[in-house]
């Protein structure tokens, strides 16, 4: 038969065993699908089933003009606010695609995209997205220049956290990218972006935050943004497990000064 001080020792040695946190996605529609759907954006169907912006080729009348950039609706269909939105296609959006599904975020000129959200946990968040540009087919326009963008994080005191200002370029060179190229052109440029990422985001459990991606142009540049994901990476605070763990170490004290007593 098991002695209850060796049965405290197995039990603390299982909590410890289920100890690690769970770390969840705090951020929503990354993807920026559901404004999509929620905006209706003018698409047609591709082979594979996904719907893309205005073709190439779509023609002169209305329905072959109008492109999928729409500007952020914002309201309960989102999640995010402000900036703008688009299908992936082959013209409007400067031949781009989108990175995850068919969507993608879009910064322009000093514009400001953002989402607010509340910590369920205190920890250590981890950023990680995508960033592109919006090729320009003629040297005298400055939407396909690199643009200039910041990410900060606001809590519901007004505290900032910034982590430093990023650089989006055209996935496979322009005339303005370093170095010059026209890769843009090409199908590995349309469907190329750039792995980005920003950590020590400190979360408090309760606290509202804003997330920001803000543009810094001073013109018509665009910063494309796509596959957005912030993660709790570590936790600050006991988990239940560690409470426990603490619990039997003080009834396993509490039995050895008893017996110590009883001798």
């Amino acid at each position: 038969m098991m002695r209850p001080f060796r049965l405290l020792v197995s039990l603390c040695c299982c909590f410890v065993f289920n100890a690690s946190p769970v770390l969840s996605a705090i951020i929503l529609d990354g993807s920026f699908e559901d404004q999509a759907i929620a905006q209706n954006l003018p698409h047609y169907q591709v082979v594979n089933g996904e719907k893309w912006g205005r073709a190439r080729f779509g023609g002169w009348d209305a329905p072959g003009l109008e492109s999928s950039w729409r500007a952020v609706v914002s309201g309960t269909n989102t999640v995010w606010t402000g900036g703008s939105i688009a299908r992936t296609e082959d013209f409007a959006a400067g031949w781009k695609w989108a990175k995850a599904g068919a969507v993608f975020g879009i910064i322009q000129g000093n514009q400001t995209m953002s989402q607010k959200f509340t910590a369920a946990t205190s920890g250590e968040g981890t950023l990680t997205w995508y960033d592109a540009n919006r090729a320009a087919w003629r040297d005298i326009d400055w939407f396909g220049r690199p643009n200039t963008y910041s990410v900060t994080l606001t809590d519901s005191g007004g505290f900032i956290q910034t982590r430093g200002t990023f650089t989006s370029e055209v996935f496979g060179g322009n005339s303005y990218s370093t170095p010059p190229g026209n890769g843009w052109w090409t199908s590995e440029g349309k469907k190329g972006w750039y792995a980005r990422s920003a950590s020590g985001f400190n979360l408090q459990a309760g606290m509202s935050y804003t997330l920001s991606f803000n543009s810094l142009s001073p013109d018509d540049r665009s910063t494309f943004l796509d596959d957005i994901s912030l993660n709790l990476t570590s936790t600050i605070v006991p988990e239940p497990s560690t409470m426990a763990i603490f619990g039997l170490g003080s009834m396993g004290l509490a039995y050895l000064r008893r017996r110590r007593q009883l001798r």
